[in-house]
């Protein structure tokens, strides 16, 4: 037998003991959630067609799927979504919806310190006709995983791509400048932004109209705000306003939550197009959650099968558990 020293790769968990119990026992709550809420559960598997890992709008997926070196058509996941959503694009039907809900393993390549290699990866995705009411109902359910982790803190923030979207529309910048602009205003830094505007020759008032929208953060109230600027601005909004306001309404009294509105949030997956939402989760330091409404596929009419869903990181509750 091979004595070398057993050593666990970095950004790789292991669990053993009371945490691998605590960890099969969380799965089984998680898949009860579900239950209750009438999700399908699926299982994918961890290798797919490069094709079935990658197949959502944009680039993220394809810069960190791993490819498998001797079969290039095959790759290993990074996230799970793209692969219920071909799961939804086979079982297709007009005017039908489909809920469906999974966990499994994934690895993606990460240079953060509070970032693990292979999270184990839990959501619930829905397709169909998209109403306020569905997007309560995931935020409910995800509610109900992070209360798995017994915290007295949950903050939920949110956010309507529709309003960063809308502008970018009305910059005539690169790609590679677009996304350069995005981290700017991600991490929020006006001087930045500032010089970022002067290099391009970009307009004072677009410049202005940024910083009047990475103002457009907090409680409630800056639904007021959001109005304001609409109006000032043209932004025809009304219907986004309409759905923060009611699923801030229908949210409120989650236990232990705090709720608060960030335009600018440009922290979840990049495929995202309108109502969108992050869990954060006192004491660990990162978000614990993603969500929001994305495209899911274009039929053959030119239609969109449009989509809702959430995912987590279930390691991360094995990490908050109060024991």
């Amino acid at each position: 037998m091979n004595n070398q020293k057993f050593l666990i790769p970095d950004g790789i968990d292991y669990y053993t003991g009371s945490d691998a119990v605590l960890f099969e026992k969380l799965k089984l709550a998680v898949i009860k959630i579900f239950k209750k809420y009438k999700y399908e559960f699926v299982v994918t598997p961890v290798v797919d067609s490069i094709n079935n890992l990658n197949n959502l709008s944009k680039d993220n997926l394809k810069n960190i799927t791993v490819s498998l070196s001797d079969r290039k058509n095959l790759g290993i996941r990074s996230d799970i979504t793209p692969q219920i959503s071909k799961l939804d694009y086979q079982s297709y039907k007009k005017n039908k919806s489909n809920k469906f809900s999974y966990m499994g393993e994934i690895y993606r390549e990460t240079q953060s310190p509070f970032d693990r290699n292979n999270p184990f990866q839990v959501g619930a995705e829905y397709f169909g006709n998209i109403s306020d009411s569905i997007d309560i109902t995931m935020i409910k359910m995800c509610h109900e995983i992070a209360c798995l982790s017994k915290s007295k803190k949950i903050l939920i923030e949110l956010n309507d791509a529709f309003f960063i979207n809308k502008f970018f529309s009305t910059l005539n910048i690169s790609k590679s400048d677009k996304e350069q602009l995005s981290v700017l205003i991600s991490i929020k830094s006006i001087d930045e932004i500032i010089n970022f505007f002067s290099s391009k020759k970009l307009t004072t008032k677009k410049l202005n109209e940024l910083i009047d929208l990475l103002k457009l953060s907090g409680d409630a109230s800056t639904i007021k705000k959001i109005k304001l600027f609409s109006k000032k601005y043209k932004y025809n909004a009304d219907n986004d306003l309409g759905s923060l306001k009611k699923i801030i309404e229908k949210i409120s009294l989650l236990k232990n939550t705090e709720i608060i509105i960030d335009i600018c949030s440009l922290s979840s997956m990049d495929y995202e197009t309108s109502f969108n939402y992050t869990f954060y989760i006192d004491k660990l330091r990162k978000p614990f959650a993603f969500g929001g409404r994305y495209e899911s596929y274009t039929l053959n009419d030119g239609s969109v099968r449009h989509a809702t869903g959430f995912s987590l990181d279930l390691k991360d509750v094995v990490t908050l558990y109060e024991k």
